[in-house]
């Protein structure tokens, strides 16, 4: 179903990893090039600076030849109607698949700007046609299914995070919608969803028929720890009772519980994070304690702003410092020293999410095709060492 060719997938893991020896010193310059040469990889994916240069000019492109041909059929009035850009964003994915078959590009810069630009018109076309009708399910549920195609067609990250979101939103307007006084139990849905969602994604990521989806895998649990913190959030949930209750100013119900859920449950992700030395719930956790102090903050002004950031920084920074002299010697599989095949989580930043998808070179996966491979720590970037 993948749009890529899966045997260049497996090489480019291959080399991926055989590079990674390289820099360790356990094997030759010679016998790199011999493992190349001998599992090529005949996709087009120019360096960066050219791949941000290909995008912006297909934008462009793009743009000019759309306009001219509503330009040219302006006077049929076919342009005024919602099929336009429907059938703007079609051309737009055939032109995509094109280039990825018979041009074989892959990660190139163009073939992201025709799947944004597609999607992109197709979403925005459903979301007008429905708009008007408050048809918040309808919208919710094709944009799930759109994300969903793409995501498995093109094994992209940003396609893996709005598909995610995209299901949350329609688990949220299908239970309010569907249940009597829904919005009172839909936090509690949504957690059980989200994680079911994290516990699915973790239970079939190292499976060999998803490896060309394991950093698409990736965004999904980070979007699913994150809908779960979110959805027993107090203040989300403050503001949904507010909803409710049309601004009565009533206490929110069950509030101990959510506000204990907004404290805790970040430091159980550190805690789970640390025994299972699963990188993604650990730097999910630290990133979900600066909102719990947001949200606290929000509702206690204990110390002002400024002395709160500055005590709050000397005690991060007492911390990292003890820890990174603590871990100068491996302790229990922890260690201060830089990885030599880093994770994808530490290339992922989450306020640059939508720019760090669209100009990082991110490889997928391979197929059965004789050679098994498995078992990397990458996201899909390489296997361990058993072959």
């Amino acid at each position: 179903m993948i749009a890529y060719n899966k045997s260049w997938l497996a090489n480019i893991r291959l080399q991926a990893e055989m590079k990674k020896e390289l820099r360790q010193g356990n094997i030759s310059d010679a016998e790199f090039k011999a493992i190349a040469e001998k599992y090529p990889v005949g996709f087009y994916t120019p360096a960066l600076f050219a791949r941000v240069g290909l995008f912006i000019l297909t934008c462009i492109v793009v743009s000019f030849a759309d306009g001219l041909l509503s330009i040219m059929f302006a006077a049929t009035g076919v342009v005024e109607t919602i099929g336009w850009p429907i059938f703007l964003g079609l051309l737009s994915y055939v032109a995509l698949e094109v280039m990825v078959s018979a041009k074989h590009h892959y990660r190139s810069g163009v073939d992201d700007a025709l799947l944004f630009i597609s999607i992109g018109s197709l979403v925005t076309s459903t979301a007008i046609l429905l708009w008007q009708h408050d048809a918040y399910l309808a919208i919710s549920f094709i944009v799930f299914i759109l994300n969903l195609y793409f995501s498995i067609r093109f094994a992209d990250m940003l396609m893996s995070a709005l598909c995610c979101a995209s299901f949350f939103a329609f688990t949220f307007f299908g239970w309010t919608k569907i249940v009597p006084d829904g919005m009172i139990t839909v936090p509690f849905i949504i957690m059980l969803v989200s994680a079911l969602v994290y516990w699915i994604t973790n239970a079939y990521s190292k499976r060999s028929a998803f490896i060309n989806y394991q950093n698409c895998i990736i965004i999904a649990q980070i979007v699913s720890l994150v809908t779960l913190y979110a959805a027993g959030n107090y203040y989300v949930i403050q503001k949904l009772s507010y909803e409710l209750t049309g601004g009565s100013g009533k206490p929110v119900p069950f509030g101990a519980i959510f506000w204990a859920w907004t404290i805790l449950l970040p430091f159980i992700y550190i805690t789970f994070g640390i025994i299972k030395k699963n990188i993604i719930l650990l730097r999910t956790g630290l990133l979900l304690i600066t909102a719990t102090v947001i949200t606290f903050r929000n509702y206690y002004h204990v110390l002002p702003i400024a002395t709160t950031l500055i005590i709050g920084g000397a005690v991060i920074l007492g911390i990292a410092y003890g820890i990174m002299k603590y871990l100068k010697t491996p302790k229990y599989g922890f260690t201060y020293a830089e990885p030599d095949d880093p994770h994808l989580m530490d290339h992922l930043k989450v306020e640059s999410l939508i720019v760090a998808e669209t100009f990082s070179t991110t490889p997928s996966a391979p197929n059965n095709d004789g050679v098994k491979f498995g078992g990397g720590d990458f996201g899909g970037g390489g296997s361990s060492g058993d072959f």
